[in-house]
């Protein structure tokens, strides 16, 4: 039921070890792409919702974000919040070994966090737009609740965040349509927004900005560091638990369950 959608994503796992191990400078740059295209996402999403009407502010906020997804997928690159769904495919599937899922975890992280920190500095050079402008408030309040947020609830909801990202992907690959991929990342995406669920790579470039900007003295490195380890750690539960290792037994059991059937059909009447 599942084992082509299995088969494609264990190989894209696979294919991005490889490219790791024989191209870092490669696998490093797809990375750095990554944490930027979010950050194009986060510009976006402030950049609407601080003017919006409250009740409303939400839904349009994550309407826009799904954006960010959608040009990692189209255009290509490396996102950590996905390879915590291909890396353990791969490992399970026996297309890859435990240390090269954390390697490419670690590198992944990394490279991610250099593009969004890029971004920030770029867009804070170019004025800083809405959300270091008349939008100010609005951003700073909103990094301020993420940094101040209880460890718990910071890993429950990157644990829900990533549950929908990876569900995004794993959908658009069940398509060859290209239509069809943009629409099912989108609902995914717009429900982790809207319901303030967190992303770790998304937070990467707001934490950013917000502290190259004027912030407040409720935003400090040490709160963005505490936010981005339990929202990191959810988020690989997210991938790997409730997406991953969900389908790879639902797989794995329909596979044993057709197996006896199979067996029975070679023995002669």
């Amino acid at each position: 039921m599942y084992e082509e959608t299995i088969n494609k994503l264990s190989e894209s796992g696979k294919s991005k070890s490889i490219t790791l191990k024989g191209n870092p400078l490669a696998f490093m740059i797809g990375s750095t792409m990554a944490g930027a295209y979010i950050g194009f996402g986060d510009i976006i999403m402030f950049t609407v919702g601080a003017h919006a009407d409250p009740s409303w502010a939400h839904l349009v906020m994550g309407t826009v974000f799904a954006s960010a997804l959608t040009i990692v997928i189209f255009a290509g690159s490396e996102l950590f919040t996905g390879m915590t769904m291909y890396m353990p495919l791969a490992l399970l599937s026996g297309k890859t070994g435990l240390i090269d899922l954390l390697r490419v975890w670690v590198l992944c992280w990394l490279g991610n966090f250099a593009g969004a920190f890029l971004l920030a500095v770029l867009f804070k050079l170019g004025g800083g737009g809405v959300l270091l402008g008349d939008g100010s408030p609005a951003f700073f309040a909103a990094v301020a609740a993420k940094i101040s947020a209880p460890a718990h609830e910071l890993f429950a909801r990157g644990i829900i965040c990533n549950w929908l990202v990876c569900l995004a992907i794993w959908m658009s690959y069940r398509t060859e349509n290209d239509a069809a991929k943009v629409f099912l990342i989108f609902w995914p995406i717009m429900i982790f927004v809207a319901a303030g669920f967190e992303h770790c790579v998304a937070n990467m470039f707001a934490f950013s900005l917000a502290l190259l900007g004027p912030h407040p003295a409720t935003i400090s490195v040490y709160g963005a560091m505490h936010n981005l380890v339990f929202v990191t750690l959810g988020n690989i539960v997210g991938g790997g638990i409730m997406v991953a290792f969900g389908y790879w037994v639902q797989f794995a059991g329909t596979a044993q369950a057709a197996s006896p059937l199979a067996r029975s059909r070679t023995i002669p009447r």
